[in-house]
């Protein structure tokens, strides 16, 4: 994707894109400096590095017509990533890589506002997800407590246990969700990389299948933020739920999610696209026993739970188990289950944490979980003192 294309004369798309900033920057800007160019804080601090994407996009042969094709998203994404190696790098931090991408973002909008591209290419997962750990913003960011998550941990296994114990094969969503919280809290995945998400077709975006899973070596195989599919560490405590839940659901083959919507109008979709839509699925339905049951009799793969559903999921759980959660999202989200497992592991070992994180420098893994660091130097003073006074 990032390669350089400047053997297709693509001067008129790149000067496009250069009026395409100058115009957005004259909207921003609350004045004009003595040579009659815009000027303003918001135009001073985006201006220059919204200049520096159109020569780094002039530099690679591409211009405003790459950034409204299919490939848009991912010429996005080049850039991202090149923010990411310069703060690794340490030339920047993290906090203004994060204000980087917004200023493009921002600028983007205002390209399809102003017709100039159908969509905005900085708001598809393909590109948000490269960017940089924004340390600045880590108090506000939600860790699940080692409280909470035993907590949740606890409520989903006794409802799952009495479930089956209930329902046997039937209680496919207890079972489901004690699988999905405990891979969640044990295993620092990412939602993205387990779940599905509705508008990324990608390989390993449509949600982890069981051909994904190694049980015998422990592992699960992902497509990460770097878009490497390989395998990650399963713990024990995330695997037996795993193991589980896999006893109850059995896929009738490796085609089929891990993490499996409830959602049956999906379910009826997915027949309806495998069979035709010819077919009387109502009538197959009825004579098979129920909408499941019929999915596994022709061997159709549900859909798999998408993010947004896991939220719905984390909010049910979280207010059925009780669990206070004292932050503007009022749930356990999420990315609060990756922030709480790393940051335990990090304050018992930080070579350790990194792997669990899979971040490519340990200096990703401190800019994250800075604060704990700050944390426990605080505990340390505190001695010191006690001793000194």
């Amino acid at each position: 994707m990032d390669e350089d294309r400047s053997g297709d004369d693509p001067s008129r798309t790149a000067d496009a894109l250069q009026t395409a900033v100058e115009r957005y920057l004259r909207s921003k800007s609350t004045g004009v400096d003595d040579e009659g160019d815009p000027s303003g804080s918001y135009v001073d601090a985006a201006g220059s590095e919204l200049r520096r994407f159109v020569g780094w996009m002039r530099a690679r042969g591409r211009g405003l017509d790459d950034l409204a094709g299919d490939d848009g998203p991912l010429v996005v994404r080049r850039y991202v990533e090149r923010l990411d190696d310069r703060v690794t790098a340490g030339g920047i931090a993290g906090s203004t890589a994060n204000a980087y991408f917004s200023y493009l973002s921002g600028f983007l909008t205002y390209c399809v506002r102003d017709g100039r591209l159908p969509t905005n290419p900085a708001l598809t997962n393909t590109a948000r997800e490269a960017l940089p750990a924004d340390e600045s913003s880590r108090t506000d960011q939600q860790f699940w407590t080692t409280e909470q998550r035993r907590r949740l941990v606890g409520f989903v296994d006794r409802r799952a246990a009495e479930a089956v114990d209930e329902r046997g094969f039937g209680a496919t969503t207890e079972a489901r969700d004690r699988a999905l919280v405990r891979v969640l809290a044990y295993s620092a995945v990412r939602g993205a990389e387990v779940l599905r998400h509705p508008k990324d077709d990608r390989e390993g975006r449509q949600g982890v299948r069981w051909s994904d899973v190694d049980l015998e070596r422990s592992t699960l195989r992902v497509l990460g933020k770097d878009q490497h599919l390989g395998p990650i560490a399963l713990p024990a405590k995330a695997a037996v739920g795993v193991e589980r839940w896999q006893a109850v659901q059995r896929p009738p083959s490796e085609d089929w999610p891990v993490f499996s919507t409830d959602h049956a109008p999906s379910k009826y979709a997915a027949v309806r696209e495998e069979l035709g839509d010819d077919v009387d699925v109502a009538a197959l339905v009825d004579e098979a026993g129920g909408i499941d049951a019929l999915l596994r009799e022709r061997d159709v793969a549900p859909p798999a739970l998408t993010t947004e559903g896991a939220r719905s999921v984390l909010k049910r759980l979280t207010d059925e188990a009780g669990i206070d959660v004292d932050d503007e999202a009022g749930y356990l989200q999420l990315h609060g289950a990756r922030r709480g497992i790393i940051g335990e592991v990090y304050r018992r070992d930080r070579g350790d944490a990194q792997d669990l994180a899979r971040h490519k420098d340990l200096s990703t893994t401190h800019a994250a979980y800075q604060h704990i660091g700050v944390e426990e130097q605080t505990e340390r003073f505190d001695e010191h003192l006690e001793e000194i006074d």
